[in-house]
């Protein structure tokens, strides 16, 4: 892609101009991405800045163009690297790992907007075809380094996309750094390898142990108004993002004073996580409830509000620490919940070696890819049952 960088009279190029905007999504959020606060950073007037890059929604497009240009150098850098050291499941996890930590340190402006455009566009009601042409590169790059083939882009990308977001909030959690690596090495193997090493059969469980919240909320169902308040904070979560949950907005979708909701949740994070429990308490009554009638626990608005509420909270929590070990907590929780009997309903049937390291590495691609089917409107079933058909397909290709 080549993106073109004009410089104004005042000296102030495009690229400039894109550099401000990432700078802003990164530290507020693409909520706060307007044209007045980006005029005041780089010392613009707005309708220079207007006149220069457009409505909001082209200078958004603008900067989609600028930042998957940037991907697609760094892509090159690393495919590179790649063609020239040829490996197998373990060099590829290994190389891939690299790629991954150096995409999130010198790629983080990328990263980190990458994401957040798929959460906003899951919440609207177009797709950016902008955006779906990056994610198709992207998938293509992440899938050469895990798979040594372009062709697992869907699956690649979902595993990649979502675990970016816990690991831009982790940081240095060793714990979470090691149990990635054995993800890596268990998705490049392709999910379901045979006997696991003794050693990694032993650490698994205790690094999947190690993510725990010591700091559950507690929650008081049988308060009325502490429950309206949880179930509105929800609806906010899913609605708008979890950026925009504040005591105000929780307390105008409640129906109650902003006092109120400080007096039952204190701080804003207290309010995140009890919000994001209502979404989780929302979805297994409905799982039960389809378990019940023997139907597709995948189709339903909580399963969605589910996937969006849980990705959100870790890309919160690049912005709020306090709200890391929740998001921790809930990655270890997804994989936890997968079982083996949910396989078939998501196209995998009797497979060998699953365990609970492949339940981690499953849950995580699953939700990235419901994400980005949302984002794209693409039908979600049907889009990582083919990423999975595919998956099944390159295993036979090496067994053969």
């Amino acid at each position: 892609m080549q993106v073109k960088h004009s410089v104004s009279q005042d000296g102030i190029g495009v690229e400039t101009i894109v550099d401000a905007a990432l700078d802003i999504i990164v530290r507020q959020g693409l909520s706060e991405l307007t044209l007045r606060p980006l005029a005041l950073k780089i010392g613009m007037s707005v309708s220079v800045i207007s006149a220069r890059m457009g409505s909001k929604d082209q200078l958004i497009d603008r900067v989609i163009e600028e930042a998957a240009a940037r991907d697609a150098r760094f892509f090159a850098r690393w495919l590179d690297l790649a063609a020239a050291v040829p490996t197998g499941p373990r060099g590829r996890a290994t190389l891939s790992d690299l790629a991954f930590r150096d995409w999130l340190d010198t790629g983080r402006s990328q990263a980190l907007f990458l994401i957040e455009l798929v959460h906003d566009r899951a919440l609207q009601a177009t797709p950016s075809p902008l955006l779906d042409a990056w994610l198709e590169r992207a998938g293509a790059f992440w899938s050469t380094l895990l798979f040594g083939s372009p062709a697992l882009g869907d699956l690649a990308l979902g595993y990649i996309l979502d675990e970016a977001g816990f690991a831009l909030g982790a940081g240095g959690n060793p714990a979470y750094t090691l149990l990635r690596l054995h993800c890596l090495h268990r998705f490049a193997d392709g999910l379901f390898p045979g006997p696991v090493e003794d050693d990694a059969a032993n650490a698994i469980p205790r690094l999947i142990a190690a993510l725990e919240s010591r700091d559950q909320p507690t929650s008081d169902l049988d308060d009325p108004k502490r429950r309206r308040i949880a179930d509105s904070a929800a609806q906010v979560i899913v609605s708008q993002g979890i950026d925009m949950v504040t005591h105000r907005s929780v307390a105008l979708a409640a129906g109650v004073p902003a006092s109120t909701v400080v007096y039952h949740f204190g701080a804003r994070g207290a309010l995140v996580v009890a919000g994001l429990n209502a979404v989780i308490l929302r979805f297994h009554a409905y799982r039960d409830r389809a378990r019940a009638a023997n139907i597709a626990p995948n189709d339903d608005s909580s399963a969605r509000d589910l996937i969006k509420a849980t990705s959100m909270i870790a890309l919160a929590s690049v912005r709020e620490p306090t709200l890391v070990p929740h998001a921790l907590d809930m990655r270890r929780r997804r994989g936890e919940n997968i079982r083996a009997v949910d396989l078939e309903s998501l196209g995998i049937v009797d497979p060998p070696g699953f365990d609970r390291a492949t339940a981690q590495v499953i849950s995580i691609a699953l939700f990235g890819m419901q994400m980005i089917a949302m984002a794209r409107k693409l039908p979600e079933r049907d889009y990582y049952h083919r990423a999975f058909a595919a998956l099944s397909a390159w295993r036979t290709t090496l067994a053969d």
